[in-house]
């Protein structure tokens, strides 16, 4: 393929990327509320107004408006085009790593958007209301096992199953590995939940965020999902540490966190893996030992 026909496919990725962006604002918003995603249309939040296409185009409508609703001139929230621009930016990202640098398929591609789908949708709504919605855990568990059978190469079976690598069906391993990253991951932060709350004398983790991690290892596998475990915390305290400094509250939501690990995770997927094959090995080795 041509260098101009490879990078007119990533505009049109990030182009589709953009507008499924303007469809997860729909899901933020009305998810919670237990409304419908698909009816009525959109219209402004204050005046009711109904949003016409032409006010409806990512990035470049808000941008156009000036962030203000055309009929009653109030603000419009920067989280659309926030939302929007992110989303085009995980589709192009997952295409240049999936596709283009792991060679992966289509497949594995397309239940890797679905997966960074319910990430964003979920960490928004955990920043704007401290909730992760069961609409989004409860489909992402379902939709793990289910994705991991019709595309087998959703996992890397001999970094996350090594002992079952031989076996004359892969689907059926390919199964295992997303529900034994579902439990794994799930529990471990399950247990570190309870710990923090017999340190701390308090809920130190909601339990959205364990279906969440449940979501994580399903889509990832244990090993990437333990990646994240471990990276979430840095990133937590990136941005948390500026908010307890400057005493703006000390309620953080971890879920934006570990969706942002997990998305690194799967983007440096063979990096991370081989990270944890090495820790792994020399806790084995000190195993061994004693």
């Amino acid at each position: 393929m041509s260098i101009q026909g490879l990078i007119l496919i990533q505009l049109w990725v990030f182009g589709l990327g953009l507008v499924i962006g303007s469809f997860l604002n729909v899901c933020i918003h009305r998810i919670p509320e237990g409304l419908s995603i698909v009816r009525p249309a959109s219209k402004c939040a204050y005046c009711s107004k109904r949003i016409v296409w032409y006010d409806n185009i990512p990035v470049l409508s808000y941008l156009f408006l000036r962030g203000k609703c055309r009929h009653c001139q109030h603000k419009i929230s920067a989280q659309y085009p926030i939302v929007e621009f992110l989303t085009g930016i995980v589709f192009l990202l997952l295409f240049r790593s999936v596709l283009m640098v792991s060679s992966g398929t289509t497949c594995a591609y397309a239940f890797f958007i679905i997966f960074c789908c319910l990430l964003i949708v979920g960490s928004f709504v955990d920043l704007r209301l401290h909730i992760i919605p069961n609409e989004i855990t409860y489909t992402g568990l379902i939709l793990a096992p289910i994705a991991s059978i019709l595309c087998v190469g959703l996992h890397d079976l001999s970094g996350s199953l090594s002992f079952y690598v031989d076996s004359g069906n892969q689907w059926i391993a390919s199964l295992l590995a997303s529900l034994i990253g579902i439990l794994v991951s799930g529990g471990l932060i399950f247990l570190c939940g309870v710990f923090g709350k017999l340190v701390f004398r308090r809920d130190a983790m909601g339990f959205g965020d364990v279906k969440l991690m449940g979501v994580i290892g399903g889509f990832l596998g244990w090993k990437l999902a333990v990646a994240t475990f471990f990276i979430a915390p840095f990133f937590g305290l990136l941005f948390g540490l500026p908010r307890l400094i400057l005493k703006k509250g000390n309620m953080i939501p971890y879920g934006p966190f570990l969706s942002l690990a997990a998305f690194v995770c799967l983007l440096f997927k063979d990096f991370s893996i081989k990270t944890i094959d090495y820790y792994l090995n020399i806790y084995l080795s000190i195993f061994q030992l004693l």
